[in-house]
């Protein structure tokens, strides 16, 4: 099979989506919630108690909407890519400036310099720190009595482990292929989180291993190459609003699926892990979608704009150096000052549980703003250095305009008015039923590269 040639962007594909920052910003305020809770419930609290530690406990989530994230977007990105002259070059230059300074600079400062001044964080590896190095930590975490000192970089390394894999699967797919081997991945997922079991694995090891979190990057790939073809198909439009309700539903199976969102045990892993996959799905089509009806200038909803406010877009912004860090710095600020103040590293004061998590993320924000303009921007200004230079545009051959067919007039009170982009013949062509085995997207082959790109 020759390797499949570049497709121009569509017509309503935008290079920003505010909307995925504002569900990244969610996703990391899900994250903090559930690692910074220092909340100890007593006997005496009642129900308003309970129901916010089951809160801080939902938090887990987060880790998931941030694997549906990274699927779609590295997918959306590679596809609209893919083919141009150093797109694989250009694709590992992006990904190694964003991801590996911060990371390599955070285990320079935690493994080695903070221990040589006497400051250690807590539950030391008995597996060494050479796997998170390697960016393998998932690997060998669930089978460490402790967890190791750094125990969140386990989704960093499941996503790392995806980037330097997918690229090179996707490089000779069509969109065809990519979508069912997206759509494999996803349904393999769940029979070897069972066969997993069934060989005695820990339910950690279930909850790290890549092959076992697979459902949830493939399924963001899925998403990212049905859009793909149908905006090539001359489709223009989703339902918005129906798939922020399918996400709420399927949210709503999960809970009563995995008896309120429990994170470890055998049918909230086995299942529940792919109904909260696919919830996840539905939010970020109905994001992207809210971006694009934005475009149009269409009117949104209250979520579209609470998604869009600044408070989670700052923290979409900042999430990387902000995940990167909340840990540490709970470990090795947060709880100190906190066994100071009550003598214990947990509360049962909720108000003071409250304080300490809000306090505790305004810190990392701050530290995440620093990051992003003392070292992030600046390591990712020299991304120019090594991407691919602009190839000099060419002015098309002007082409004679094909003749507009003769057209019957149409009787708009029985017939329905075409919406988007497209006219009323396109989307007939792309509704008509096709005689293939696949839908026409599907194997229709890409449109030629363009002759130049953009930054």
């Amino acid at each position: 099979m020759n390797a499949p040639r570049a497709a121009p962007a569509s017509p309503t594909a935008l290079d920003h989506l505010p909307s995925l920052d504002g569900l990244r910003g969610l996703a990391i305020a899900l994250v903090l919630l559930h690692n910074l809770d220092v909340l100890d419930l007593a006997p005496q609290h009642g129900r308003a108690a309970a129901l916010l530690k089951e809160t801080f406990y939902l938090g887990w989530i987060g880790v998931q909407l941030f694997f549906v994230l990274s699927g779609f977007l590295i997918t959306r990105g590679l596809l609209e890519t893919r083919g141009r002259p150093g797109w694989l070059r250009d694709f590992l230059v992006k990904r190694v400036l964003r991801i590996f300074p911060l990371y390599w600079l955070a285990l320079l400062l935690f493994t080695v310099l903070l221990p040589a001044l006497g400051m250690r964080l807590p539950h030391e590896s008995a597996f060494g720190t050479a796997w998170l190095w390697l960016y393998l930590s998932n690997w060998v975490t669930p089978f460490d009595p402790q967890g190791g000192p750094l125990p969140h970089f386990w989704s960093l390394a499941v996503e790392e482990q995806f980037y330097l894999v997918w690229p090179l699967l996707l490089w000779r797919l069509g969109l065809r292929e990519i979508w069912l081997l997206s759509l494999a991945l996803v349904a393999a997922s769940p029979l070897l989180r069972l066969l997993m079991l069934g060989l005695g694995l820990p339910a950690e090891a279930l909850y790290e291993f890549t092959i076992s979190r697979m459902d949830a990057l493939a399924a963001g790939a899925a998403l990212a190459a049905w859009d793909r073809g149908r905006a090539l198909g001359g489709a223009t439009r989703w339902r918005a609003a129906h798939l922020l309700r399918l996400g709420v539903l399927l949210l709503g199976l999960t809970a009563l699926f995995s008896e309120g969102f429990h994170r470890l045990g055998d049918t909230a892993q086995i299942g529940g892990y792919t109904l909260l996959t696919l919830s996840c799905v539905a939010f970020v089509g109905w994001a992207m979608l809210c971006d694009r009806a934005r475009a149009r200038s269409a009117l949104m909803g209250w979520p579209s704009r609470v998604l869009r406010s600044g408070v989670l877009a700052s923290l979409g912004r900042y999430s990387y150096a902000i995940y990167v860090f909340h840990k540490p710095v709970h470990d090795l600020i947060g709880l100190p000052l906190l066994r100071r103040w009550s003598g214990d590293d947990a509360t049962a004061d909720p108000a003071i549980a409250l304080a300490y998590l809000a306090v505790t993320a305004l810190a990392c924000w701050a530290i995440g703003w620093l990051s992003w303009r003392v070292f992030e921007r600046p390591v990712l200004s020299l991304r120019s250095r090594w991407l691919a230079p602009l190839e000099p545009a060419s002015e098309p051959a002007r082409q004679p305009a094909p003749a507009r067919p003769v057209l019957r007039p149409v009787d708009h009170a029985t017939s329905a008015v075409p919406r988007g982009r497209v006219d009323a013949a396109a989307r007939r062509r792309f509704r008509a039923p096709a005689r293939r085995r696949w839908p026409a997207w599907l194997t229709a082959p890409l449109p030629p590269a363009r002759t130049a790109r953009s930054r």
